[in-house]
């Protein structure tokens, strides 16, 4: 699975038949097998918004283009 228009959330019920209409997607967690872990750090995702190129938003997810020449991201 992906997100371009070969492999894209129109896709994904080809090979995940309950990744249709609002079951999206192909990922399956089960709520009974997931534990919390305290010796995890806190994750955060940021980036330099001068670096970004592109911003394309089209209604299933943000893809973000970065110019990452300077390694700002």
């Amino acid at each position: 699975w992906g997100y371009d228009s070969d492999n894209g959330p129109e896709q994904w019920h080809k090979n995940y038949p309950t990744a249709k209409g609002l079951h999206q997607s192909p990922i399956e967690i089960n709520n009974k097998d997931v534990h919390y872990d305290s010796s995890l750090l806190p994750w955060f995702a940021s980036y330099d918004p001068g670096a970004a190129k592109t911003i394309l938003n089209n209604g299933k997810t943000c893809r973000v283009v970065f110019d990452d020449s300077f390694d700002r991201s």
